[in-house]
């Protein structure tokens, strides 16, 4: 599946096998319990939103995002990714995950320049992974996008 080079917002489900302690430059630590997160972010860049999927699937980046601290941990692996084509923010997104079920655990986390002032753009998905990626689909729905699906080679 060939991922568009055009704008968009996506959706990472993220494993997580062992609790996670993340340190950044900053000083800031977040402690990320093991289960199955969401985290949603836009592309909006030169490449869209190929370039971001493919560099958060890469093993070895430089560390940019808060994201990239908890993917490039061994504990962390990518399951699906979903995505779409649109110019709306990835903040649609949280407010429907949220009364979907999902909670967020790290205060902070991918939002630090959220203009929409979303508490975290890492979410918590309390289920196992199959109904964790029905909901990832629902929200994309909800939030009235047009979902793509992929699964992530473990």
């Amino acid at each position: 599946m060939s991922i568009p080079n055009r704008r968009g917002i996506y959706l990472l489900m993220i494993k997580v096998m062992e609790d996670v302690k993340i340190y950044l430059k900053t000083g800031k630590e977040w402690m990320i319990p093991r289960g199955i997160y969401y985290y949603v972010g836009s592309a909006k860049g030169p490449g869209g939103l190929r370039a971001r999927i493919n560099r958060h699937l890469r093993g070895a980046k430089k560390l940019h995002w808060h994201i990239d601290y908890l993917l490039t941990n061994q504990a962390s692996i990518v399951t699906h990714v979903v995505y779409a084509e649109t110019e709306k923010p990835e903040c649609v997104l949280v407010p429907v995950l949220e009364r979907l079920g999902a909670t967020h655990i790290a205060r902070g986390f991918g939002s630090s320049d959220c203009k929409y002032k979303c508490f975290s753009h890492l979410l918590r998905c309390n289920s196992e992974l199959e109904k964790c990626l029905q909901t990832a689909i629902t929200s994309f729905k909800e939030a009235g996008l047009l979902p793509v699906v992929m699964s992530v080679s473990i």
